[in-house]
């Protein structure tokens, strides 16, 4: 074998060993090894599955927390390989067991977090590959949510609950998103074949949603929007109350459920289309609730202003998504929040994400054009944020040279699979220029030298 196959080999052969220190460690060094080799560990991960097994059943509560680490790290860092074949048959039915175990004895075990982190992170690079364990794990997930919701339900005092107490239906409610992005839509079939949980999937799904701690709230709405993605037919009988709970927690205090809630109604407006009508009752909390994540005026409790990462482009991402159901559901607020839009679009690294919240930001300025004369700013500081939010599409997604704006000409075309967006802008570009008479000049002489170019090349702003 190569020097990959040779260390990998070394490793797993002390793997048995009796004592624990030697067990903790080898499995830290295999992850370790694994993060540096990728998909190189690919021949030899027959052998290697084989003695992680064994291991599972020899170790005890410590080596094993480890060793889930270690299978973690395999599912993400080596990749489909270890879908393929006879390998997840080999490592799935014995995981599922322990689970099993462990969980009838006591659902809040910690030792049951990482070896359910572990298969979600399994389900989604095996893919179809895993549906011969779907079903049983679907249900084992299913059945610890249940567990742990009923133990806390009969807990004196709500208080006293924390995130510890809920981490298992935290894991659970991971893992089966994990299910939804390994299987698609035949997640749908798999609920609907459940016949203990597929009739009560929407209402765990709905009690998840609106769960009192924050962090059972961040993995119910990452569920959510892989199921608008994926399988909408399992959410469209909860949409109105789901939506609801999405909306009421776009709440910056709790910045990864804010994060997550945002992106959710996102992917719900996408499968919507043209389709206004379950929105209709939300829009106006939606445009409100997303307008100070897009200013930049979300405070907390103490009324301290707060600073989101990625929050911004999230909203920007929505807010287009949204308008792009309907543009009146946007366009009469459109003024109090377009340089903010415009500033959290020029972020989007998602081509796609950033082709939605441009598409929607058009038809929301054509539907009320006069938004551009009531931000509060200048005209001319308001077309420049519009043209600094077009530019980011032809920055280079590497090697951003210092000197791109007035040094050699290095923007990036526009991505051809968006041709239709690149002439709506166009044709807004067009009529800015027009609408702002004299005005142009002011701010043409402004523009660095290869943004002019740019303006001129493929807006046609000559």
């Amino acid at each position: 074998p190569s020097l990959v196959g040779q260390v990998a080999e070394a490793l797993v052969n002390r793997m048995l060993d009796p004592h624990k220190k030697v067990q903790i460690a080898t499995c830290s060094a295999l992850g370790v090894f694994v993060e540096a080799t990728g998909d190189l560990m690919a021949p030899y991960l027959e052998p290697v599955y084989r003695i992680l097994m064994q291991a599972l059943q020899k170790y005890g509560t410590r080596s094993r927390l480890v060793l889930f680490d270690t299978l973690g790290v395999m599912a993400e860092y080596v990749g489909a390989a270890i879908g393929e074949g006879p390998l997840p048959g080999m490592y799935v039915p014995p995981m599922l067991r322990l689970w099993n175990e462990i969980a009838t004895e006591n659902p809040f075990d910690r030792s049951l977090l990482p070896l359910m982190e572990c298969l979600g992170s399994s389900t989604v690079v095996c893919g179809l590959n895993y549906q011969p364990w779907a079903l049983e794990s679907f249900e084992m997930a299913m059945s610890t949510i249940e567990a742990c919701t009923i133990i806390i339900a009969h807990e004196d005092d709500l208080d006293d609950i924390d995130e510890d107490m809920t981490d298992p239906i935290v894991c659970a409610v991971d893992l089966i998103d994990g299910l939804v992005e390994g299987l698609g839509p035949n997640f749908a079939a798999l609920v609907n074949g459940s016949a203990r949980f597929g009739p009560t999937f929407q209402n765990v799904l709905q009690s998840v949603a609106e769960h009192f701690v924050s962090g059972v709230r961040m993995s119910a709405f990452a569920l959510l929007g892989d199921l608008a993605r994926l399988t909408p037919s399992l959410i469209e009988a909860g949409l109105p109350q789901l939506l609801s709970e999405a909306i009421s927690s776009i709440d910056p205090v709790h910045p990864a459920t804010c994060n997550n809630a945002v992106w959710a109604v996102g992917e719900v407006c996408v499968r919507c289309g043209e389709n206004a009508g379950p929105l209709i009752p939300h829009a106006a909390d939606l445009v409100a609730s997303l307008i100070p994540l897009l200013m930049g005026n979300a405070v907390d409790m103490d009324g301290n202003e707060l600073s989101l990462p990625g929050i911004a482009e999230n909203a920007a991402t929505t807010m287009g998504r949204l308008a792009s159901v309907k543009a009146e559901f946007v366009a009469p607020e459109l003024g109090r929040f377009l340089l903010g839009w415009c500033d959290g679009m020029s972020k989007i690294a998602n081509p796609a994400e950033r082709r939605d919240a441009f598409t929607g930001f058009v038809r929301a300025v054509r539907v009320n054009p006069h938004s551009i004369q009531n931000t509060g700013s200048e005209m001319g500081e308001v077309i420049t944020s519009i043209l600094f939010a077009v530019v980011s599409w032809h920055i280079p997604s590497s090697d951003i040279a210092p000197n791109l704006l007035s040094g050699p000409y290095r923007f990036a075309p526009f991505p051809a699979e968006f041709s239709e967006l690149l002439s709506a802008l166009r044709h807004l570009l067009l009529d800015l220029k027009t609408s702002s008479g004299e005005g142009w000049n002011q701010i043409e002489a402004q523009m660095p030298s290869n943004v002019k170019r740019l303006m001129h090349e493929v807006y046609g702003l000559s």
